[in-house]
């Protein structure tokens, strides 16, 4: 009635963890700025949120 306790251990949104998205967006594409809108391109094993913009200074983010 039960089961036999071996689960698929995924989450209400059908994928494994916290959202179940990936972990990471891959080695290619560009750090954008939200305020002013440069781009420049992602470094492998540098997150965008931990580059700021060297045109105004505010943290870039994931293109």
């Amino acid at each position: 009635m039960y089961g036999d306790g071996r689960g698929q251990g995924r989450n209400s949104s059908g994928g494994r963890g916290r959202g179940g998205g990936p972990l990471a967006a891959g080695p290619g594409g560009n750090c954008v700025c939200p305020s002013c809108g440069h781009k420049q391109q992602h470094k492998v094993g540098n997150p965008c949120s931990s580059i700021t913009c060297s045109k105004c200074g505010s943290r870039m983010t994931r293109e």
